[in-house]
């Protein structure tokens, strides 16, 4: 079967169009809002605050003990926020752990908030002795 060349001139531009329209280039990479190293690191940041913002919104103690989370938890985001800057802040990282320790000695807490700050205290230190 032969095809008339505005046919032919047709399908092909058809064709390069449709091509044009699916293809992706391969040098795009997906954005990643931080260095990859980090990825699980910042997640047990999280984690993390998360537990600390549980366990303070169970408590019922004085300003001292209120303190002692709002401290643990501006030394975790400076921390993250130097992750963000690709920079791993061990100095920050060793307040944040002595910042849930004095929250784990000093504060009333129940059990299921206890087990959870201190899971989080040792991931925290085991992420500090790693070599990043």
């Amino acid at each position: 079967m032969k095809l008339g060349r505005s046919t032919t001139v047709l399908l092909l531009a058809l064709g390069v169009g449709v091509g044009a329209a699916v293809n992706v280039p391969l040098s795009a990479a997906p954005y990643q809002e931080y260095p990859a190293p980090y990825t699980d690191l910042r997640g047990l940041v999280d984690r993390t605050q998360s537990d600390l913002r549980a366990a303070s919104d169970l408590e019922h103690g004085n300003e001292k003990q209120r303190n002692r989370y709002r401290n643990a938890q501006e030394h975790l985001s400076t921390f993250d926020r130097h992750l963000v800057k690709g920079h791993f802040d061990k100095g920050e990282l060793n307040h944040s752990i002595d910042a849930i320790k004095s929250i784990l000695d000093n504060n009333t807490l129940q059990a299921s908030s206890r087990d959870a700050l201190m899971r989080d205290d040792e991931d925290l230190r085991v992420a500090r002795d790693r070599s990043w």
